[in-house]
């Protein structure tokens, strides 16, 4: 068996089958997306208004968008940290990335006319703290449009201008993907552990 490839380990098959008992008093079964409530540093409303009623001059934050006082602009967006020997399965984060004012415009656009497309591309810098992983606030990549309309896929790329961590371990992450051990140590940090049902599988 490798450890590289977690379609081979009975833990995973166990994960994906029958689920483990969380610490939060729920059973999972398989991979569940990790959510960012607000950007860092948001102070603005706690409450989202619909998508529908954006307006790009004032504070404002929805579900998917976030601007303040018309000058900062930012976006939800999944960004997946592919689970190894498991394509397409990822362990998935939505999380907040701030992007030019063209470009979420343009974003707006598409998605209300049904023409995003998947090759539609576009910079964006990461606005969340995510637990288990060192300053990630920053992080630079480039947001792609996803035809189903689902929220864009952030992938961390190229030079980070704004950290001295060009091997950054998210970036790593992202380009070789996880194992499972590393997936339950990241929903762990966000009270998820299901490390001791996990343990208690591979005996």
């Amino acid at each position: 068996m490798s450890a590289e490839n977690v379609s081979e380990e009975p833990r995973w098959q166990a994960f994906n089958q029958d689920g483990f008992p969380c610490s939060c008093g729920e059973r999972h079964v398989g991979l569940f997306p990790v959510n960012m409530l607000t950007p860092a540093m948001w102070d603005g409303p706690k409450e989202y208004a619909p998508d529908e009623e954006i307006q790009l001059d004032r504070t404002f934050i929805s579900e998917s968008y976030c601007v303040w006082r018309g000058q900062n602009f930012a976006m939800r967006m999944r960004l997946p940290l592919q689970m190894r020997g498991a394509s397409p399965t990822a362990f998935m984060y939505t999380v907040w990335a701030a992007v030019e004012r063209a470009d979420l415009q343009a974003y707006i656009t598409a998605k209300a006319q049904n023409t995003l497309r998947n090759d539609a591309r576009f910079p964006a810098r990461l606005v969340s703290r995510i637990a288990g992983h060192h300053d990630t606030v920053n992080l630079m990549g480039l947001a792609f449009q996803q035809e189903d309309g689902w929220p864009p896929l952030l992938l961390l790329a190229g030079t980070q201008p704004y950290t001295n961590r060009p091997d950054h371990p998210l970036l790593l992450e992202q380009r070789q993907g996880i194992g499972l051990d590393r997936a339950l140590e990241l929903f762990a940090a966000y009270g998820h552990n299901m490390r001791p049902a996990a343990s208690a599988n591979n005996n």
